[in-house]
């Protein structure tokens, strides 16, 4: 009985180590980003929403790449009007990024990338009505991996008008996740 408790305890640690130096992780995130959306002739302020996905990334040495997909609310508070400007959408970034310090447990990286946006509720009908239902952003950001936990600072900035009078949305994000595999 000792014998096999012995070389499951072994076989446990072997798999265990052999996970960590698995070229793939995948995880959940969620968080919380500060969205504003400038529109022509309005005062409009940064304002809160929230995020949450899930991601995958291949480790290839000091280089990787990370996959995504989100479900984000984003919104921005129109001061003209005393109102919010709000809408959600589907995100699918592909990050690739660079690990800056790799060690076992702790791990120091930076990522770039593009992100494809389908937005699938526009709240002001009116402003937006011109809106495209897909944009395409641009995301640069930094993290910090503790053994299974994801911490991520990021700017996200669209390439292009998001409707008639209003500015490509930029937000900040800031994640947290925890990598399963």
């Amino acid at each position: 009985m000792k014998r096999i408790t012995v070389i499951l305890l072994f076989s446990i640690i072997s798999m265990a180590a052999a996970a960590q130096s698995f070229p793939l992780n995948i995880g959940i995130r969620g968080g919380w980003n500060d969205t504003k959306i400038k529109v022509k002739d309005m005062k409009i302020e940064s304002h809160g929403g929230y995020m949450f996905g899930a991601f995958a990334r291949l480790n290839l040495g000091k280089l990787y790449i990370e996959p995504g997909l989100n479900f984000s609310n984003k919104q921005s508070y129109n001061k003209t009007y005393d109102s919010k400007l709000k809408y959600r959408s589907v995100d699918v970034p592909i990050m690739l990024g660079y690990y800056f310090i790799k060690a076992p447990i702790f791990k120091l990286r930076g990522f770039a990338g593009p992100v494809a946006s389908f937005t699938t509720k526009n709240i002001d009908k009116d402003l937006f009505k011109n809106a495209d239902k897909t944009m395409w952003n641009g995301k640069v950001g930094g993290g910090i991996d503790l053994w299974k936990i994801t911490l991520d600072l990021d700017y996200e900035f669209g390439f292009r008008k998001f409707g008639d009078g209003a500015k490509a949305p930029q937000s900040w994000n800031l994640t947290i996740g925890f990598k399963i595999i």
